[in-house]
């Protein structure tokens, strides 16, 4: 590699880290962080050296340090400032307040056409009574836009996050959920999971009867199946061990020979900040665990001692796992 790439990928790589410890990283930005290190060895390695770099002297030091170098080599223009200010000006602070301005209580007016809004914070769970006959258990980090017609409230589209909803069997009026591209109608005497993150969504039963509307084909879900669907299509019903699904109603998280990058990416929906796998084959590496929700604090400390990954630990919740 020559001298002007590597310099170029060294910025990068120096950029990323103090990106990630702004307290402004969002999880879009972790993905996309996982992916740059994926692109190339060089990568991966460039990012490892600075964040030795940052272990080693410290985060104002290695600042300082690259901020002079960056100068030196590439003056007044280069593409990354990297001050002790970007490092140290209040990275935790900034990552709870975004939480205090993006999240708020259950039951906001939003703006048309949205209207009532139900919405819990990151690690908060809830159980609502959202229509006469219709309770809605919200898991963490959900976002639900409640539907309205007439001041009657006829259904409810999840908009990010995890619920359930159980529909009495004394309800007589329809409750229609709308969950990323598709529509659910269940009888009285329903209950349901429904989940969405990154426009993938799940549809599980618990009781009664449920069809999902997608894409102009009805799919039904029995108790104990789980139906998967996306903007690529709707999969098939497969059984599950609600148990093991809904765990989370139980305050417990159980993972059954997972990818560790997809338990991560789960976890992160329960704590502030990110922790992010840099290392593709830890990713990949099938786990079997078990975290209670009081553990997401110190999550990352035991996936590191359970699994032989290195932590960096940076400002704002952020973890590096290698």
């Amino acid at each position: 590699m020559d001298a002007y790439h590597r310099h170029d990928r060294t910025t990068e790589a120096h950029g990323w880290l103090v990106h990630l410890t702004s307290g402004t990283a969002t999880r879009e930005d972790g993905e996309a962080f996982r992916r740059w290190c994926a692109e190339s060895e060089e990568n991966a390695l460039a990012f490892a050296e600075a964040r030795a770099l940052w272990e080693a002297l410290g985060p104002a030091a290695a600042l300082r340090k690259h901020e002079r170098s960056s100068r030196a080599r590439s003056g007044p223009t280069h593409r990354v400032r990297l001050t002790r200010r970007a490092f140290l000006g209040g990275a935790v602070a900034a990552t709870a307040a975004t939480f205090l301005m993006v999240r708020s209580d259950a039951f906001t007016r939003g703006s048309a056409p949205d209207g009532l809004t139900l919405r819990t914070n990151v690690g908060e769970q809830k159980t609502l009574r959202v229509a006469p006959g219709v309770s809605v258990e919200m898991n963490t980090d959900t976002d639900i836009a409640v539907r309205e017609r007439g001041g009657v409230v006829t259904g409810m589209h999840l908009r990010d996050g995890e619920a359930v909803v159980r529909i009495d069997p004394s309800r007589k009026d329809p409750f229609v959920v709308e969950v990323a591209d598709g529509r659910l109608f269940s009888e009285p005497g329903t209950a349901f999971a429904v989940r969405c993150t990154d426009e993938a969504a799940t549809v599980t039963c618990l009781d009664g009867h449920t069809v999902i509307n997608h894409d102009g084909t009805n799919t039904p879900v029995k108790p104990a199946q789980q139906v998967a669907f996306d903007a690529t299509g709707t999969g098939a019903a497969v059984g599950v061990n609600l148990g093991t699904a809904l765990s989370w109603r139980d305050r417990v998280l159980i993972y059954d020979n997972q990818p560790l990058a997809d338990v991560v990416a789960d976890i992160n929906r329960y704590r502030p900040g990110r922790i992010v796998i840099t290392d593709r084959t830890l990713g990949e590496r099938r786990v079997h665990a078990r975290f209670t929700l009081d553990q997401m604090g110190e999550v990352a400390t035991l996936i590191q001692d359970a699994y032989g990954a290195h932590a960096t630990h940076l400002p704002g919740g952020w973890v590096l796992l290698s």
